[in-house]
């Protein structure tokens, strides 16, 4: 599989950047520079979006019809908290909390926090994130959103996702689960999930590119949606160039707005081909034996992460007693990490040698 990518040597930063397919290049002269240079642009691109629809879809279980390309995680989130229609807010105007967790990545707090101007409240949950009971507790009658991180990117932790969701939908909230920190790196069962919405990128495990992520919306949900943020793109039928007349796509592409930039989604189908030849399964346990490899190399009052193969994602969180002593070992070693105040963080992917996880475990054991 190594020989699939560009891998640098000790890296593991996939949490931030999956490493570039090498036959991505071939794929962006191909099904980009080349229907530009021809001028059969257009025709050509258009089909860039199916293919990628088609893509995600297989790879989360669901139809493509329920898929949606988006920018950036954020956009999409923008774009879901506004969308309910003036009739279903009106029905139930008490539901106006959007619950979160302060262990969100930052976006999703910032995009939260200006949903406050549309008459929603930001809501933190308070207690250990990863126990359904409080999630369940926290889940009131007044909560008209639950978001849910389903891999945690400062500690690696899986939440419950499916108990989660099976809350909201019994409490009438509506659930959003992120999976920027797991598709691909572990199973992401969507239609076990029923969640309502799903967002994800392919810029991290999925090693399409900054600039394609995807927006997953249940079938039920689209009548209740109509989307602010829309472009000819959004239409029914964007060919029909009428301005006085606008109908929303039947599908998740009313999420979607105006003209998209093809090069990212031509990136991230040629990293989806490749996924599609791969055994996933093999990866996602090779993933899990490097973890606990990694994880047996820490003490546990410095392990952050999950030492359970089953309750963590793809990286392995460490929080020294010494943090300048590890980084000058790190360094040394020429290992290609990450910081943040949770601990220093490495994740693994299919592609990471176990020279690589041997050289990191050296340097782990030193300390």
């Amino acid at each position: 599989m190594r020989e699939r990518f560009f891998v640098p040597d000790t890296y593991f930063m996939s949490h931030s950047v999956g490493c570039l397919p090498r036959l991505t290049e071939a794929r962006i002269e191909q099904d980009y520079l080349t229907p530009w240079r021809i001028g059969t642009n257009w025709s050509d691109w258009m089909t860039i979006l199916d293919r990628f629809r088609a893509h995600i879809g297989e790879r989360l279980g669901v139809d493509a019809a329920t898929i949606c390309p988006q920018t950036n995680i954020s956009s999409a989130l923008t774009k879901i908290l506004h969308s309910l229609s003036d009739e279903v807010r009106r029905k139930d105007p008490s539901r106006k909390v959007i619950l979160l967790t302060r262990q969100d990545f930052p976006t999703i707090g910032f995009v939260v926090a200006q949903a406050e101007r549309a008459g929603y409240e930001m809501r933190f949950i308070d207690g250990d994130v990863t126990n359904p009971a409080v999630w369940a507790d926290s889940i009131t009658d007044d909560v008209a959103f639950v978001h849910v991180t389903h891999a945690l990117s400062n500690s690696s932790h899986v939440l419950p996702v499916q108990a989660i969701c099976d809350r909201a939908r019994q409490a009438g909230a509506l659930s959003i689960v992120d999976v920027a920190q797991s598709v691909i790196a572990v199973p992401t069962p969507v239609n076990d999930w029923q969640a309502d919405f799903v967002t994800g990128t392919s810029v991290k495990f999925l090693c399409g590119g900054p600039g394609a992520c995807f927006l997953y919306v249940a079938p039920e949900r689209l009548a209740d949606c109509r989307p602010v943020d829309v472009g000819w793109f959004s239409h029914d039928n964007p060919f029909e160039m009428d301005i006085t007349r606008f109908r929303y796509a039947d599908n998740a592409m009313r999420f979607f707005g105006g003209t998209p930039s093809p090069a990212p989604f031509i990136c991230a189908n040629a990293a989806l081909s490749l996924w599609a030849s791969l055994d996933l399964q093999a990866i996602h346990a090779r993933i899990q034996d490097h973890l606990d490899r990694l994880s047996a190399s820490v003490p546990d009052d410095e392990l952050v992460s999950p030492k359970d193969r089953n309750q963590r994602g793809a990286t392995c969180v460490v929080n020294p007693h010494d943090r300048d002593a590890l980084s000058a070992r790190l360094d040394a070693a020429s290992i290609r990490y990450d910081v943040r105040d949770s601990g220093f963080r490495f994740s693994v992917h299919g592609y990471t040698s176990d020279a690589d996880i041997s050289r990191l475990t050296e340097c782990l054991r030193d300390l």
